[in-house]
């Protein structure tokens, strides 16, 4: 069961359908990467806008918090 709709671009929904592809904490000092790839982070891989939001921050640490320690997210 889907937790939420494909539509849905809420911080909570957009953690949940990327943190089991980048299971990393977010962290707080964005690096960018080489280009063309500087939109990334060097350190934890994720983008910039989520650098910038705390509730974004908060959702996916929850998300993270969800995932069994081999990885694979839970319903």
């Amino acid at each position: 069961m889907t937790r939420f709709s494909p539509t849905d671009l809420s911080p909570e929904a957009k953690a949940s359908r990327s943190v089991p592809n980048n299971p990393n904490p977010l962290c707080r000092d964005f690096q960018p990467k080489a280009e063309p790839s500087g939109f990334w982070c060097v350190n934890c891989n994720w983008n910039r806008p989520m650098h910038d939001d705390e509730r974004t921050r908060q959702a996916i640490a929850a998300e993270l918090d969800r995932l069994p320690a081999g990885g694979t997210p839970t319903p």
